[in-house]
């Protein structure tokens, strides 16, 4: 697809910038000289919020449109526009509202200086010559582009991945097809995970009477890669794994087994979810094959899997749903620590009681790391919580009781209310995947804020250190400790010695490290930032390979997180899978 620059006629580019750089101040003059129930006032500012913002955004990005002219494309726009408008006044509401100094004239000065630089600022594909913007979605062949927009040096976690929207190398020639076996002789679907995603996904490709196999252990990631005694951060309502109809739910669950009902006020425990899990396979799933795959490669008339039993399957389509586990980020300055044992990340343990005695500092600030911190101090363990942020956040608890009239229906975010940004960029997984490469990555990057469950500060606050504000430069193992050597806010060193270091630091996807795929099929996909270019339906540069779950938020958003994705993820790709058998 050609990309097509959503902007006025060359004629009206400069007197609209200008109009748009000066909007948010009219509407600031307006809140402050014109009476506060007129109308005019309001008409100024409802209009400056709902639209100069975003269409200051859209100027300055030039995403992709679905139509090239006319009225479409003015509608489209239009609609971009609003729905960035809202997003940049999420952003902008979220800091004052979390620090009590909230006011609308406050408000509209931020957004006023953001419009106006988003009008100003010359767009991306004026910045070098011969250079024009492109959507990495999109991008076409180019002989001598250079390397791809993700490719730096293998297992260098601590460098910055390359956000820069470059155009990536074309997709690979289309596998041959065997003339062979007809379609109905081979298995349409192989299924690879049997997590959340892998399991949503099966359900609904099974309601859409597709072929189908599904491999993999039921929870098996939950099971041997989260510490025992964990409690979900999500709430109950948004921890269900999504069926083509209603039912099957942890509270259906919690029914079936006799537990208490579910709610905001009780945090899911790990051992119950991973119960749940299994509930919903056997219900469900019941054909799930119980074995690992061991590789996938490209074959004549789609792919050829290798299981860890021998056997061989041929699929047209393979959907991975491998989970976060390939995608552990450990920073750069621990690779020596690591090597010798010194050092490991979060998801390396099942059993934190193996440090009783010892001092472990913890890196990270988010709900993972003040957890392990916790388990590890009621381990009789020595935590240390080094953080690169100026404090530590817990969530606000969910309001008392369910007849408010101001509580609706479900959760309001994945984790809860109180998270308005994570709200607006997780209930458009479709319009967030047409937003700018680089801009979708940094939201990835910072939606959600580090924070800790509510119920967890009561366990967590001032049972063990934390040290704030201070940034990571080197670890240097020893004489089976470790030195870690920190810099402070001022730029002061700061060196403590532990005897560990776990990273509770996440999750980056780099299709680089997923062993799972054949190098020759690896190195034929698209990628940005080491995540694949996916379609609208979840499918990758190479024809027929799908991929969910976390492999897919940096398309679609933070919701891809989350177990509340699954409904999302499922629906859209197997409406693609029946598009492609219908053609």
């Amino acid at each position: 697809m050609t990309t097509l620059p959503m902007s006025l006629p060359g004629r009206w580019r400069w007197p609209s910038r200008i109009a748009l750089a000066l909007s948010g101040w009219l509407a600031l003059a307006a809140t402050l000289v014109l009476p506060d129930a007129g109308v005019a006032r309001m008409l100024f500012v409802c209009v400056f919020l709902l639209l100069c913002p975003g269409a200051a955004a859209t100027r300055w990005a030039k995403p992709t449109p679905w139509h090239g002219k006319g009225w479409p494309l003015v509608v489209e726009t239009a609609f971009l526009a609003v729905l960035l408008s809202l997003c940049l006044a999420v952003l902008a509401v979220e800091p004052f509202y979390l620090t009590g100094t909230f006011t609308s004239t406050r408000v509209i000065i931020t957004l006023a200086a953001m419009t106006s630089l988003l009008a100003l600022l010359p767009t991306p594909g004026s910045r070098r010559a011969g250079a024009r913007p492109t959507a990495p979605d999109d991008a076409s062949p180019a002989a001598g582009t250079g390397r791809d927009p993700a490719t730096q040096p293998p297992h260098e976690p601590d460098t910055k991945p390359d956000t820069t929207a470059r155009t990536a190398p074309g997709p690979p020639p289309a596998r041959p097809r065997s003339p062979g076996p007809p379609p109905d002789d081979r298995v349409t679907i192989a299924v690879v995970g049997a997590g959340p995603y892998g399991l949503a996904t099966a359900c609904h490709l099974q309601a859409a009477r597709v072929r189908l196999r599904v491999f993999g252990q039921a929870m098996e990631s939950w099971q041997s890669h989260m510490p025992d005694g964990m409690l979900l951060q999500t709430v109950p309502a948004a921890s269900a794994i999504a069926t083509p109809e209603h039912g099957h739910t942890l509270a259906d669950f919690r029914a079936a087994r006799g537990l208490p009902g579910a709610d905001d006020h009780r945090p899911v425990p790990l051992a119950e979810y991973i119960d749940y899990g299994r509930w919903f396979q056997e219900h469900l799933v019941p054909g799930l094959e119980p074995c690992r795959v061991r590789r996938v490669r490209a074959a004549e008339g789609g792919f050829r899997l290798l299981l860890d039993s021998g056997e061989e399957p041929l699929a047209a389509s393979v959907v991975l749903a491998t989970g976060a586990v390939p995608y552990a980020y450990v920073p750069g300055p621990l690779r020596a620590c690591v090597a010798a044992g010194l050092a490991t990340h979060t998801s390396r343990h099942r059993d934190l009681g193996r440090f009783t005695g010892e001092r472990v500092a913890v890196l990270g600030a988010g709900q993972s790391a003040l957890e392990c911190a916790t388990l590890l101090h009621e381990a009789r363990a020595l935590p240390t919580v080094v953080a690169r942020t100026s404090a530590v956040l817990f969530d606000p608890p969910p309001p008392n009781g369910t007849g408010s009239r101001l509580r609706l229906p479900g959760p309001g975010s994945p984790l809860g209310r109180g998270r308005p940004l994570l709200d607006a960029v997780s209930r458009g997984g479709a319009a967030y995947r047409r937003l700018p490469a680089p801009l979708r990555m940094e939201l990835l990057r910072a939606v959600p804020r580090p924070s800790g469950a509510w119920w967890l500060k009561e366990r967590a606050a001032g049972r063990f250190p934390v040290l704030c504000g201070r940034t990571l430069v080197c670890a240097e193992p020893g004489y089976g400790v470790v030195r870690l050597r920190l810099l402070d806010e001022h730029g002061r060193p700061e060196d403590i010695v532990v005897d560990h270091v776990l990273a509770a630091t996440g999750y980056r996807v780099d299709i680089r490290r997923l062993d799972l795929l054949d190098p020759g099929l690896r190195k034929s996909l698209r990628v940005f930032a080491g995540a694949p270019l996916l379609t609208a339906g979840f499918e990758s540069s190479t024809p027929g390979l799908y991929f969910t779950g976390l492999a897919a938020a940096p398309s679609f958003g933070p919701l891809l997180r989350y177990v509340t994705g699954t409904g999302f993820a499922a629906r859209r790709l197997t409406a693609a899978v029946t598009a492609g058998k219908r053609r």
